[in-house]
């Protein structure tokens, strides 16, 4: 498989049982790893704030063909298209698909989605002070 060539983590778990194949999300493990790239991503960029997890997998409710939401909050911001490219490149090894979503909190307070996020979301690092 591609992702085991790469030494890259699987999430997606699969268990045979005669002809049928079950498929499903190691969920605390990937929320683990998660995690550990919010960490990384406050050591690496000093003007990311913080990192919330939102959407299915947030809740609960994600598949194997989910992804992670993730809604960055930075203090200093690129335009607004240039963002995600600069933050992106540290989630290439995770082995699961991540879109993310960086706002400013003043955007963040005017953005449904992002306030949305904010308000039921899971906080996986944030900058201390």
């Amino acid at each position: 498989m591609e992702r085991r060539r790469l030494g890259m983590r699987s999430f997606v778990q699969e268990k045979s049982y005669g002809s049928v194949k079950v498929f499903w999300l190691d969920r605390e493990r990937l929320l683990q790893a998660l995690e550990e790239k919010a960490a990384e991503l406050l050591a690496t960029f000093p003007e990311v704030l913080a990192v919330v997890l939102f959407g299915s997998l947030a809740r609960g409710e994600a598949t194997p063909r989910s992804d992670a939401d993730l809604l960055l909050l930075v203090g200093e911001a690129p335009p607004f298209l240039e963002r995600p490219g600069r933050y992106l490149p540290l989630f290439a090894d995770l082995g699961f698909p991540v879109d993310l979503f960086v706002y400013t909190p003043k955007e963040a307070e005017a953005n449904p989605l992002a306030r949305r996020a904010l308000a039921e979301g899971r906080v996986l690092a944030e900058r201390k002070g």
